[in-house]
Parts: C-alpha cells; structure tokens; sequence
C-alpha cells in the first residue's frame, strides 16, 4: 500500500531545514557564525552614525581643497625701503672708510719738501676711493634674502683685500718721496676690519628684517599663466619678492595655486581688496596672444596708484634656471605707472622732512600753544582735529589740525566743500585758516612718517565736489598717491588751494599734483617750501 506523503508548509520546511542544518554544524563552526552574526548586528546598529559622519569627513576634504580668498592673505603693512636702506648703509660705510684711512695716515705718514698736509690727504682720498669703488663693484650692497652670513662676509672681505692691493700697488709704481707702504697696509687692515664687522651687525639686523617680509617687494601677479609659474618657481630659489597672490578672470579654468601661491579671485575681487594699498607691485603675466585680454587688465588697473609692471613677450625664451629673479625683472618687466625714486631721494627727502618738521615744532611751540589756548576760549570741543584722508598708494590715515569749526559741525568726511562766510567756522577759526596756521600739526604726521613737507594736499577719503565724489571726475586722481603727501605742494604755490567746486577745479590740482610727482627732487622741494609762506601771504582770492 502507498504511503501518502505529508505536506509539509513552506516556513516549516525552511525551518526545519535550519534547524537540521544546524543541527549537522560542528559546534566551533556554530560559534563563529554566531560571531558573525554578532558583527552584523553591530554593524547595522552603527551605520547610521556612520552615514553621518562620511559627509563631514567630505565636507572637511573640502574645506581643505577650497580656493582661499582675499581675507585669508596676510599683507605685510610695516615695510621699508630697501633702496633707502642701502643709500644709509653706504654712506656709513663711505664715512667710516674716509675717517679710518685718514686718521691713520695722517697719524703714520712722513711728509718732507713742505708736502706734510698734500701727500696724507692725497694718499688718504685715493685710498678712501679705491676701498669705495672696490665695495661697490662687488655687489657688497645686494643683501639678497638667500644670501648667508659667511657668503657675505667672504664677499666684503674680498672686496677689501682687492682695494687694499690695488691701493699698495698704486703707491709702488708711483712712488712718492714720502711712500711708507707699511703705514698704508696698517691704514687699510684698519679698514677691512672696520667694515668687516659693521657688515656682520648688518647682515643680521636685515636677516631679521626679511623674515618679517618688511623688505622684499609684495606683489600680486594678474593671470594664472605659464609666465607667472616660472616666476614663482625663480622666486623660491631667491626670496627677492613676496609673492602674495594670483588673480584671473577665468577662474573656473584655474587651479587653486601655482607652487603654493593661492589664485584667490577674478579682477573685481583685487579692486575691492582692503589690503590693495600694501600691494607694492602688481605684475601683469598673460601670454602675448592675449591682447585683448592685456588690454581690458592694463585699462582696469592703470588707474589704480600701485606700481603696475608687465612681463613683456622675451620673459618666455630666458632661461630662467641659471638667472636671478632681480636679472628676470629687470629685463622682462616694464613699468607702465610710475618710476620708483631712488634710495638716495628718498633719505634726503626723509632727513630733510624729519630736521625741519622737528625745528618748526620746537621753535614754534609758544605760538602752537597760544592758538590752542584761543581755540579753547572761543568755542566748546577739542583743540585738534583729526580727519581721516588718504595718503601714499591709497593707505587711509588721519591728518592732524586745530579746529576750526564748531564742533557739532564737523565733517570728518568733508562732504560739504567750505564756501565764503561758512557759518561752520568759529572767530579763531577764520583767522588760523587764513593764515594757514591750522595745518601747523601736520608737523606731527610728518614725524611720523605719514606725511611729508612737499607732495600732493591729502584729501579726506569722502571728499565730494558738488554732488560728486571728487576721485570719480578725473581718471588719473589716484595717480596723485603714487607719494606721500605734504603739508605744501606744486599745485598750493600755482593757485589750487582750498575747496573744489566743480570738475575743472580737480583736473587742474590733479595734473599739478602729477606734474610734482615726475619733477620730484630735493631741490624742487626745497625751491616750493620757499615759495609757499609768501604765496600764502599774498593769497586773498582763495577760499580756505
């Protein structure tokens, strides 16, 4: 008789089956499943948290990754002039080789045939001229940023051995009665000695200098371009510049750096930059067949008072490796705005601003004190007046006056331009401003190196003419803050004085304030110094 097969419900069977699988399972193979399973247990329990945490683990890659901006750069505000800095060691040098070799021939030499002053004063100025030009020649200025203690010393000291055997040689061919070469030699080791350890004090004291990237020039490059890589590139070898920043209007097709100097953003972003005015140098980098491109840069920035250069077509075939950066720049970059002044302008005109605004402000401390004492008298409110006005390369600052208006009326931002029998100014007021007697603190800003005594009027950085923002009628206004500006100027003694009413009145003190600026020398300013107290006497049409 068949036997009927019983039917058994599908998740029975599967159960049973289980529990038969199990069954067979040897037990140390039961307890790793039994593991496995734990981990998966364990693992579904945290992957949620998992989930949440990938996207931050991203999220901070990208961070990471991101391009930096503007904000993010650090410029560099105190900064000195490396042209100025080497005038001033020179002249030392100069001064100390001079006194050294003197000293010791006159002290040392024999004179005979009534030639005791002529022979040590000779001997003394051509062995002076011969350790000078010796100095010079060997590049013994240079301070390069990669340059090392030793580097420079073997340079100073070789320079000095040359002057030194070229000195002793002149004298053998020569030969005068009174030769003592032995006096000569003592008098140049003196010197070699001297400047041997005066150029360790200032090797150093620049070291410190650069590493706080106060001397090498900041700049920013316009254009991501294969231009600006080899001079990154140069750079990092030489530390001549301190490379700040790259911008480019194609930004989408940039990387984020070029040899870790950022591309932060496009033109626009560089305009609006607050740190444009620490900028030394702006370096324009595009390829030559990008004209228009050149141009559309060159037009946008041209105004700006910055130093613009651009890299001209023969930087691409130089061969980059074997020349130094300073080399690079000198053949490859033309100045489109402004021309630097030399080292020896610019310590002449800082001496000459520091002597005069110090003598002025002791010697006319009894009349400063006596105005402040009327000020005082004749109306409510501080005596000075401190105004915020732009001054070299755009950098804002505040100008230093005595009031002479009431003080619920100031206008920090000279909104309202002065007009004849303006209710704002006090009794005192009419007199000092006549007289231009309210300017005398800007001695004060002088000293602090804000100012000086000749250059271009300072201007409040809100000033309007008329309805108008006064910097937005003349497109070369900017070019006026290319130097520091001064207590007088060009354009004070030939009439542009005082308020501007309308867009004529800024054009005039705009190209005169530029005429100044391409004139600039000692003499010039000292001849408008000169010229400003009897111009200013003689003024009656004037509004001020």
């Amino acid at each position: 008789m068949a036997t009927k097969k019983q039917s058994v419900p599908l998740s029975d069977e599967k159960g049973a089956q289980a529990h038969t699988s199990q069954a067979l399972t040897p037990p140390k193979t039961r307890q790793i499943d039994e593991k496995r399973g734990t981990a998966s247990k364990a693992e579904s329990m945290i992957s949620p948290v998992l989930a949440q945490s990938q996207p931050k683990t991203r999220a901070h890659k990208d961070r990471r990754r991101r391009r930096k901006t503007t904000a993010e750069i650090t410029v560099p505000e105190r900064q000195a002039n490396m042209n100025a800095l080497r005038f001033t060691l020179k002249t030392i040098d100069v001064i100390l080789v001079c006194v050294i070799i003197a000293f010791g021939i006159w002290n040392s030499y024999i004179g005979i045939n009534n030639k005791a002053i002529v022979a040590p004063i000779a001997a003394a100025i051509l062995g002076a001229a011969i350790f000078i030009t010796s100095l010079f020649a060997s590049q013994a200025y240079r301070f390069a940023p990669a340059e090392t203690l030793t580097q420079h010393l073997k340079t100073v000291l070789i320079a000095g051995l040359a002057a030194l055997g070229v000195w002793l040689t002149f004298a053998l061919i020569v030969r005068p009665e009174t030769f003592l070469p032995d006096m000569l030699a003592l008098a140049g080791l003196g010197g070699i000695f001297a400047l041997v350890g005066l150029h360790l004090i200032y090797h150093q004291f620049i070291k410190r200098l650069h590493l706080r990237g106060a001397l090498a020039p900041t700049i920013v490059m316009l254009g991501a371009t294969e231009s600006a890589r080899r001079l990154i590139e140069e750079n990092a070898k030489t530390k001549e510049l301190n490379i700040l920043a790259i911008f480019d209007d194609r930004l989408s097709r940039a990387p984020l750096n070029i040899h870790g100097v950022p591309i932060v953003g496009k033109l626009d972003d560089l305009m609006a930059w607050n740190a444009l005015p620490y900028i030394n140098r702006i370096v324009v980098t595009l390829p030559a067949a990008a004209n228009e491109r050149k141009k559309d840069f060159v037009n946008r920035v041209r105004l700006l008072p910055n130093r613009i250069a651009f890299v001209v077509d023969e930087f691409e075939t130089l061969n980059h490796v074997k020349q130094r950066l300073s080399e690079i720049a000198e053949v490859s970059m033309t100045d489109i705005t402004g021309n630097q002044k030399s080292g020896r302008h610019a310590v002449i005109k800082r001496l000459t601003d520091i002597i005069i605004s110090s003598v002025a402000l002791i010697i006319g401390a009894p009349i400063l004190a006596l105005i402040a004492l009327l000020i005082r008298m004749d109306s409510p409110g501080p005596i000075l007046f401190k105004q915020p006005r732009h001054g070299f390369n755009n950098r804002v600052f505040h100008v230093f006056k005595f009031r002479s208006m009431r003080n619920d009326k100031a206008d920090l931002q000279a909104a309202q331009q002065t007009l004849a029998g303006d209710a704002r100014i006090t009794k005192i007021g009419r007199f000092i401003r006549k007289t231009s007697i309210d300017e005398l603190p800007q001695l004060l800003n002088v000293l602090r190196g804000e100012m000086s005594l000749v250059g271009p009027r300072p201007h409040a950085t809100g000033m309007r003419t008329g309805d108008t923002e006064s910097y937005k009628l003349v497109e070369e206004y900017a070019h006026r803050h290319r130097v520091k500006p001064g207590m007088t100027g060009w354009a004070q003694i030939n009439g542009s004085r005082g308020p501007l009413h309308n867009a004529e009145d800024v054009a005039e003190r705009v190209r005169l304030d530029i005429q100044y600026i391409e004139r600039s020398n000692w003499i010039f300013d000292l001849y408008i110094m000169l010229k400003t107290l009897p111009v200013l006497l003689g003024d009656s049409e004037n509004i001020r």
